[in-house]
Order: structure tokens, then C-alpha cells, then sequence
């Protein structure tokens, strides 16, 4: 299904040496603000997010890639070759952080 509207950022799973996802990432980034992450664990916080910028090579840290309150549509991807346990924790982990603000408030 096709979101109505475009998400606010994209999120898109896998290694970072495949070509596949680092086409994905690339794609994305053309229209919207967007993270290649390789598992759960680059989701530190939040606030604090570790991902590899497109057409580079090294992982970096942003902060602030949330916005700190309201709804916000987070578009998810991944490689063809990112098993399916790796995109459930990185939605697991995602659900966390929009219950914890829904607690915030």
C-alpha cells in the first residue's frame, strides 16, 4: 500500500556494503531526509540515530533526526538481502520510541 502523503524521513535497513540497499538509500535521499542503518542497535535514541550518508564510507552519528514531539510518518525499506528479523527489531525499536513519547506527554 502507497502512503497517501510522503513520509517526513526514510529509514533503510541493511549492510553497508551492499549495492542494492546503498541504491535504496541514494533513491531516497533524492527526496527526503534519509538514514541507511544497519540493524536496531543504530537507533540509539530518539534523538541520536547511527547510519551511513549516502556516497560515503564511514558510519556517522546525527542527533535530532526525530522531531521532538507530534506525529511524524517514517517510511522503512530495506535490501533485498536484509532478513526479515533485522526489519522487525528496527520496527520493534521504532515502536518503542513513539510509545515512550506517547508517555512523555
Amino acid at each position: 500500500m502507497l502512503a497517501e502523503a510522503p513520509p517526513d524521513l526514510m529509514i533503510v535497513i541493511g549492510g553497508y556494503n551492499s549495492s542494492n540497499t546503498c541504491n535504496l538509500a541514494r533513491i531516497c535521499a533524492q527526496a527526503l531526509p534519509t538514514f541507511h542503518i544497519a540493524d536496531a542497535d543504530c537507533l540509539v535514541s530518539p534523538d541520536e540515530i547511527r547510519h551511513r550518508p549516502t556516497r560515503t564510507v564511514a558510519e556517522d552519528v546525527s542527533r535530532g533526526w526525530l522531531p521532538p514531539s507530534g506525529p511524524v510518518a517514517v517510511g522503512l525499506t530495506a535490501g533485498a538481502s536484509t532478513p526479515d528479523i533485522i526489519v522487525g527489531q528496527v520496527i520493534e525499536k521504532l515502536g518503542r520510541f513513539a510509545n515512550a513519547d506517547q508517555t512523555s506527554r
